[in-house]
């Protein structure tokens, strides 16, 4: 619990810091310079994730994912992202599991058409998971592990409704979790997201 308010209070003092630099801006007299200050957006969504569990096939998992953006030139931007998904029920355990995830790193926009453009990006940070693995019929294997992790994926993003807009999103999510031995090893995630974006948005080279 405590890990998990620490990762959730690292995200909200992400989206304050843009929130108060969005103020600042809006406060300015004046003209701005030409390309003055990045656009931003904040997300939140339905996040589906599928995990594989060493005797028990794939577990498929659901919950929130929250993020923000920075638009630091036309094609590049910088994301922060984070992400919690769960499980009910971990075939042949009596236990539930799940994933908590934040990373941040460079998003890249190779194609844009008005106010719809396509996205990839490559995020670093930490996942925190917790889970159990079926030994036999009788026994099973539980606890949690906090190591680094990554995230490699894309998706498009699409106008919605004025400064609203709809992002669908599919990554490729890295973490570590036990294996049946109880030794640590690689897991590969995929994880799909549908969010509501609010977009704040200003040509570039503009002056007002």
């Amino acid at each position: 619990m405590e890990i998990e308010t620490k990762t959730l209070g690292a995200l909200g003092f992400f989206l304050f810091i843009l929130s108060a630099f969005a103020l600042g801006q809006s406060l300015q007299t004046g003209a701005p310079p030409a390309a003055s200050g990045p656009n931003y957006d904040l997300s939140l969504g339905y996040s589906y994730a599928t995990m594989p569990v060493p005797g028990a096939g794939h577990v498929n998992l659901n919950g929130l994912d929250a993020g923000g953006q920075i638009h630091l030139a036309p094609r590049w931007g910088a994301a922060i992202d984070s992400g919690y998904v769960r499980s009910f029920s971990v075939p042949g355990t009596p236990h539930d599991a799940y994933i908590l995830s934040l990373h941040a790193g460079p998003v890249f926009y190779p194609a844009e058409h008005g106010n719809t453009r396509v996205f990839v990006r490559a995020l670093a940070g930490a996942g925190l998971e917790d889970g159990a693995i079926p030994i036999s019929h009788t026994e099973y294997l539980h606890g949690w592990l906090l190591r680094p992790s990554y995230v490699v994926g894309g998706g498009l993003e699409c106008p919605f409704l004025g400064p609203m807009a709809l992002r669908l999103s599919a990554d490729y999510l890295r973490t570590r979790f036990f294996d049946s031995a109880g030794a640590m090893q690689p897991q590969n995630n995929l994880r799909m997201t549908v969010s509501l974006v609010f977009r704040r948005r200003r040509p570039y080279g503009t002056s007002h």
